[in-house]
């Protein structure tokens, strides 16, 4: 690369470039940003035809051409170079038995995924083949995220699949002119990051607490990545639609929706937030649809509940997804910085998979036109939070749950989908049900909380009131705080002794048992006393 000829163009990164260049600087062992596609292939392969399809790609997109210069530079830059070969590997492994054959893909996939990538210096994508047999092919396809996002990839294997095809055929595939990715970089740095920022304050003012999911009381370094994942029927998908389509938003919209509601429960709020991954691709750049680079961005969506139904708070959270959208080109950590928890905005995030790759690429055979066919599709990715939700839309809806064990019980995650299920039937039969009414758990569960679980019933009861009780509790602990207010506290002991004196007055105008007593209070150590002294009098 020392030679000038042999650069194309110079260029920025990206903001989410950045922030993935920092984080794997910051850690260098860390495979947070390490993408690993796996499919098999069915048919003959001609690997010299693969070799030459895989060039026509990297040819055809400048983002395969790119490394990042990062060092001795005072400011990164990516650097795209006129040409860069990827070579495939190929390995035969026809000869081991079926456990074997799993055991040695696994291997390679982990070995491939500790190889990483040096940003500077690799090329940061890599592809290879193991033969399994005379018509039956694994791919492993490793890219570094900087690289492009999921949408991205589905285009790339496509024309990938195009060229090979093609080139079988001995001729070369019609495909329209692509926009290189400099193109969008040119547009990012047009925009107006103070407008940006100005936005982000307004929207995330007054939030005094990070929407966390339940996580464990004793937290450890010994965990794993895990999943929990669950299908939203056909029919429930249905009404989710149905509800979107009246309320004028999407099916996306009213998961965050739910979503953000559940997370009001564990966090006993009415207010919450979380990060959603968005494609990032701005509607007024031509051709956006087709180009291949890094655009998604994590903005956070905010659900404020309040007194609205479900369906208004649909329309409402509709209505505020459309501004931020101005503004989704802003970069998390400016995002975060507006807000008064900062680093502490958000603590998990959810990707709504609106062009699924795997459903993408599955589908081509059914057109009959290639002579293999592509299954058994998975992709193996990472992020830097502790969990991660990917909802990928269908018939059905698909939620895969990742998360960490060392920060969460898979006994917790796993009851989400419980939560959802319940939550999502009561909004289908009433979408103008009031969003703080929607229940959490089944009558089920909620019987056996209430009935079995709430058994506590002592053998010989210590009082048979409440302000028996309290009494009780008085004289064991007088000198415990047993109130807190703006300009103090009163003890278990002071509170007795002023609502007896309170309760004595009460007598004396005539309070007797089953006397209804009026009290006009502000929430305030008064209203506590007067309620106690009523008990105590009648």
């Amino acid at each position: 690369m020392s030679q000038q000829s042999e650069i194309q163009d110079i260029y920025p990164l990206s903001f989410m470039q950045e922030g993935m260049l920092f984080h794997s600087l910051f850690d260098e062992q860390s495979r947070a940003y390490f993408e690993q596609a796996s499919f098999t292939i069915n048919g003959r392969l001609d690997l010299e035809r693969f070799q030459k399809s895989m060039d026509a790609i990297v040819g055809r997109y400048d983002i395969f051409r790119t490394t990042f210069i990062h060092k001795n530079v005072a400011k990164p830059r990516q650097v795209v170079l006129k040409s860069r070969p990827c070579n495939v590997q190929f390995e035969d492994i026809s000869h081991l038995d079926k456990s074997d054959e799993e055991k040695y893909i696994e291997t390679f996939r982990q070995q491939d995924k500790s190889k990483g990538f040096d940003l500077q210096t690799d090329v940061l994508m890599r592809v290879s083949i193991l033969k399994l047999a005379p018509e039956r092919y694994v791919c492993i396809w490793s890219h570094h995220h900087i690289l492009m996002d999921g949408w991205c990839l589905g285009i790339v294997i496509k024309d990938f699949l195009h060229m090979y095809q093609a080139l079988g055929e001995g001729s070369h595939p019609y495909l329209p002119p692509v926009q290189p990715y400099g193109k969008y970089i040119k547009w990012l740095m047009q925009q107006d990051r103070e407008e940006a920022a100005k936005y982000w304050k307004e929207r995330l003012q007054d939030i005094e607490k990070t929407s966390s999911l339940p996580r464990k009381s004793v937290q450890t370094s010994e965990g794993k990545l895990q999943q929990a994942v669950f299908t939203i029927s056909e029919q429930q998908t249905a009404g989710l639609q149905q509800i979107a389509a009246a309320s004028g938003a999407t099916l996306s919209t009213v998961f965050q929706a739910l979503w953000g509601l559940m997370l009001q429960r564990f966090n006993n709020n009415d207010d919450s937030v979380f990060g959603s991954v968005i494609s990032g691709r701005p509607t007024e750049l031509a051709d956006v649809e087709g180009m291949v680079g890094l655009f998604i961005n994590t903005v956070p969506v905010r659900v404020q509940s309040g007194a609205l139904s479900f369906s208004d708070l649909v329309r409402h959270m509709q209505k505020e997804l459309l501004k931020a959208e101005a503004y989704s080109y802003f970069p998390l950590y400016d995002i975060q910085a507006q807000s008064a928890l900062k680093q502490e905005l958000i603590d998990h995030i959810i990707v709504f998979e609106n062009v699924p790759t795997q459903q993408e690429i599955e589908g081509l055979n059914q057109t009959g036109a290639f002579d293999f066919s592509v299954e058994d599709f998975s992709m193996a990715e990472e992020t830097n939070y502790g969990c991660s939700i990917k909802v990928i839309p269908g018939s059905s809806l698909y939620v895969r749950i990742n998360f960490h064990t060392d920060l969460y019980d898979t006994s917790m995650m796993e009851e989400i989908e419980g939560y959802m299920q319940q939550m999502i039937a009561s909004v289908i039969a009433d979408p103008d049900i009031r969003a703080s009414q929607i229940p959490l758990l089944n009558e089920s569960k909620t019987r056996q909380i209430v009935s079995e679980f709430n058994k506590t019933e002592a053998v010989s009861p210590i009082a048979p009131t409440l302000h028996g009780l309290f009494t009780y509790q008085a004289g064991l602990t007088p000198d415990r705080p047993a109130i807190h207010f703006a300009n103090g506290s009163l003890t278990y002991g002071e509170l007795d002794a002023y609502s007896n004196r309170l309760a004595v007055r009460l007598s004396a105008k005539g309070v007797t048992k089953e006397s209804i007593v009026g009290i006009l209070a502000e929430r305030s150590p008064e209203m506590i006393i007067a309620v106690l002294a009523v008990l105590k009098a009648g």
